[in-house]
């Protein structure tokens, strides 16, 4: 899953026989969850426009981007963000969006835009693929513009305002779904796959291990710090292996390997959580947030661990 896959991934697209459909969704919250209600909306000639889409990002983002292993900490402004389809941050989600997609209800573009919905936050152009992979773009913004805008149309010898809602679909993604990799040129489409609650899902299967190798002097401590917002995204880039290396060490070395990272053990070599400062730093390491690899595997300065 590099910046070549993606660049052949997108040239295969068009023409490629692949039946599209073209779909609208709203996001609802329903008890501190997003929920994504989706519309299937006929459109003219929908090969043409991702035929558009495709040709956009080959000649502009895929080009400047480097592609690299997704982080919640990673600038979309610098890079690509690349997650394989099968990890458990987004299985789940991206199993019930396709679904619901494929089942979604159809309606008239008027009906949409005239209130018989809500109003949509995005849309995507959606095609299950030859191999039944499925392949999706998406792009989360409204496509009908705003205010009272209405299109005249030839009406005979004269012209008529036409009560039709005008669509504008811009030849570019947030999010793409090709050949199993989910890439996301916009951070912004997180929200739509709810990564802030299965930020905190993670964290506690992380910290479920971290208890388990007994290296830590109060897991209870640990969790306190570990479970906001900031914290509970590191765990998405947590490093097993650096726990392991750390739970194999005598005490003696345990200490003089943790110091390094400012991370004090109590009198039993278990590292210390008396306070919040503490835990931030245990974290930190254990979740590749450290300028040095603790194993020596990455250059000085990284903090994403390929996984």
């Amino acid at each position: 899953m590099d910046t070549q896959s993606l660049t052949e991934g997108l040239r295969s697209l068009v023409p490629s026989g692949l039946e599209w459909k073209f779909a609208l969704y709203t996001v609802t919250k329903k008890r501190g969850e997003a929920s994504l209600e989706w519309y299937s909306c006929d459109m003219a000639d929908i090969a043409g426009w991702v035929g558009t889409v495709r040709d956009a990002l080959l000649n502009k983002p895929v080009a400047e981007k480097p592609v690299a292993p997704y982080s919640p900490f990673l600038s979309d402004r610098e890079n690509i963000a690349v997650l394989a389809a099968s990890d458990e941050l987004i299985c789940q989600q991206l199993t019930r969006i396709c679904g619901d997609i494929r089942n979604a209800p159809r309606r008239a573009a008027e009906y949409l835009a005239s209130g018989g919905a809500p109003k949509p936050t995005g849309y995507v152009f959606y095609s299950d693929g030859e191999s039944m992979k499925p392949v999706l773009l998406l792009r989360r913004v409204s496509p009908f513009l705003k205010g009272p805008s209405r299109l005249c149309v030839a009406a005979g010898d004269g012209v008529r305002v036409t009560d039709k809602p005008i669509i504008r679909l811009a030849p570019a993604v947030d999010f793409l779904l090709l050949d199993g990799a989910c890439y996301f040129f916009s951070s912004g489409v997180e929200k739509d796959f709810e990564f802030e609650n299965r930020h905190f899902a993670i964290a506690s299967k992380r910290l479920a291990l971290i208890a388990d190798a007994g290296v830590i002097s109060n897991i209870e401590a640990l969790e306190r710090v570990a479970f906001t917002p900031k914290n509970a995204r590191k765990f998405v880039d947590f490093d097993k292996q650096v726990l392991e290396h750390i739970a194999r060490l005598p005490i003696t070395e345990r200490e003089d390997f943790l110091v390094t990272y400012g991370v004090m053990i109590d009198h039993d070599g278990r590292m210390d959580t008396s306070d919040s400062e503490q835990c931030e730093l245990i974290i930190d390491l254990l979740c590749s947030r450290s300028c040095l690899d603790p194993l020596g595997r990455l250059a000085v300065g990284s903090n994403i661990t390929i996984r």
